[in-house]
């Protein structure tokens, strides 16, 4: 192995590992008791958390994909195969772009800022948070499947899987007007369905991270 694809394993490793300080989780149903509690105070540190943990977690995610692309690019060109997983790399390089123009920071503080100060930002902030992830999903899905696919070409592991979207299909819009309309009861729900998701996200990538890594690292 050479000091390039050595450096990148222990760069792709050290992404991975900071799953730990990005994927923030916590209980769903706690945050909205705590919310409901303290009056919406505490709903203000979830809605902080949330999305802190979106800019979090999609810069580490395209820190990943960027660096087990390149990886697997060395490998396949060391092996002389590069050809055999060229449909795979050039699919990999447009996912791969696409989750970096999404890994753009929104900006957690500024986002706590303006919901303090009018309220109604803090379910604009809900539907970014929401939108963003649904869109993340779709993209991340999209990259496992083909690193997959890649990896099984070149005999770095056993068989091509296909990864499942781990949020489900929603309307953004039923979400607003249900919470206008009951003067943001509804938004409590929204709260819950929001850290929700994440946590399911993230739970299931666990194994298809690690699943890469494996495969790479070899």
């Amino acid at each position: 192995m050479d000091q390039q694809q050595e450096s990148l394993i222990q760069n792709l490793y050290y992404y991975i590992q900071q799953r730990v300080n990005t994927d923030w989780i916590t209980d769903a149903g706690m945050a909205v008791l705590l919310t409901v509690v303290t009056c919406g105070i505490y709903g203000l540190y979830v809605f902080y958390k949330l999305m802190e943990r979106r800019d979090l977690h999609f810069a580490r995610m395209a820190n990943m994909v960027n660096t087990s692309v390149a990886l697997l690019g060395e490998k396949a060109a060391r092996e002389g195969k590069t050809e055999l997983i060229g449909q795979e790399l050039a699919q990999l390089e447009m996912v791969q772009r696409e989750i970096y123009e999404q890994s753009r920071e929104r900006g957690a503080a500024l986002w706590l800022v303006l919901a303090i100060v009018t309220g109604i930002a803090a379910f604009i902030g809900y539907y970014l948070i929401m939108d963003d992830f649904a869109r993340h999903d779709v993209l991340e899905a999209q990259y496992f499947t083909l690193m997959s696919g890649a990896m099984a070409k070149l005999g770095m592991s056993s068989q091509a899987s296909q990864a499942a979207l781990t949020i489900p299909e929603r309307n953004f819009v039923t979400f607003i007007i249900l919470t206008i309309v009951t003067c943001g009861i509804y938004g409590l729900y929204w709260l819950y369905v929001l850290v929700d998701d994440g946590n399911r996200h993230f739970e299931a990538q666990v194994g298809w991270e690690d699943y890469i890594y494996s495969a790479l690292a070899a």
